[in-house]
């Protein structure tokens, strides 16, 4: 189920500094609110969008028209976050960086949250799509994916904790996509609808091998080798469907109903579960074995060795 968790909505003080946009008017009165934010500075701009996005959410439109207020709103979304500071707690414990998510991050989870939303609206509002509703659909598909790749990719690099339901969304989301595209989530020979140099299959991958990267070990985001090969490994990497992985050892497990990125067991599989068994490629594997030392991975290298 599409979740959003977010706290500390703006203040009414901060709201009434920027009129709140309507969604039912001509959009050209959306575009005039959007560029009467320039001059307000991301210290407005930020909660306005902020409010705007959870009042859209709530709001009675089309999908279509949902999916052009979204079109209107990316990109000054993506200059305020530009203009937003960074957190930076150093190198110290996890356990005393300050909790709960930032601007910054509202702002790409709500605009995740929408995405979707518009999306499974658009598929209930035209089961047959024309060739021009198709492109909508390609641009939420891409859209969607590249703002889950902005939140997991800020929690990461920042050290903060990813917004509640980010992970879970981001596995239904695959599963519902992989399921309408193919009927069948476990046939790697059929792929999701590639969109110009975009692949959704891949995106998704790849988000997973920085996930469990990020919660292995935070310091491997900084290689220059590592971050650049994520791509080619994503294309790489498979997703095996675990009644076929039983008996095996130290695997990298995707469980669709945890609100987590996928997670290393330490013994046997020993029974199936919602979800993928994830096998990356030898070279992602040995950067990760470089990191905790030969073997850690070594049941998982065997299978892929097995495998090819």
């Amino acid at each position: 189920m599409l979740s959003f968790d977010a706290p500390s909505l703006p203040s009414p003080l901060a709201m009434r500094e920027c009129t709140r946009p309507r969604f039912d008017g001509n959009l050209e009165k959306l575009k005039d609110w959007v560029v009467g934010l320039k001059s307000a500075g991301v210290r407005q701009s930020g909660p306005a969008l902020l409010m705007a996005l959870e009042n859209l959410r709530k709001a009675e439109l089309s999908a279509n028209r949902r999916l052009s207020i979204l079109a209107a709103l990316k990109v000054p979304i993506l200059k305020t976050c530009a203009g937003l500071p960074k957190p930076y707690y150093g190198d110290g414990d996890e356990h005393d960086r300050p909790g709960g998510v930032t601007l910054e991050q509202r702002l790409n989870r709500l605009m995740f949250v929408n995405l979707i939303q518009a999306m499974r609206q658009f598929d209930h509002e035209n089961p047959l799509p024309s060739a021009r509703q198709l492109r909508k659909r390609h641009w939420a598909v891409r859209n969607v994916f590249r703002f889950a790749n902005r939140q997991v990719r800020y929690a990461a690099l920042w050290k903060t904790s990813m917004p509640a339901g980010t992970w879970r969304d981001l596995h239904e989301l695959y599963l519902a996509l992989t399921a309408r595209t193919q009927g069948n989530a476990w046939n790697q020979d059929a792929r999701l609808t590639s969109i110009g140099d975009f692949d959704p299959m891949v995106e998704y991958k790849l988000l997973l091998l920085l996930g469990f990267a990020a919660k292995t070990k935070e310091s491997i985001l900084h290689s220059e080798y590592f971050m650049e090969g994520l791509e080619a490994w994503a294309v790489q990497t498979r997703l095996e469907d675990p009644h076929k992985m039983l008996g095996r050892l130290r695997l990298i497990l995707v469980e669709v109903a945890e609100d987590a990125p996928p997670r290393q067991i330490e013994g046997i599989l020993e029974t199936p579960f919602r979800g993928w068994v994830l096998q990356p490629p030898y070279p992602y594997i040995h950067e990760i074995e470089d990191i905790f030392g030969r073997g850690s991975f070594a049941d998982q290298s065997l299978s892929l060795a097995m495998s090819a």
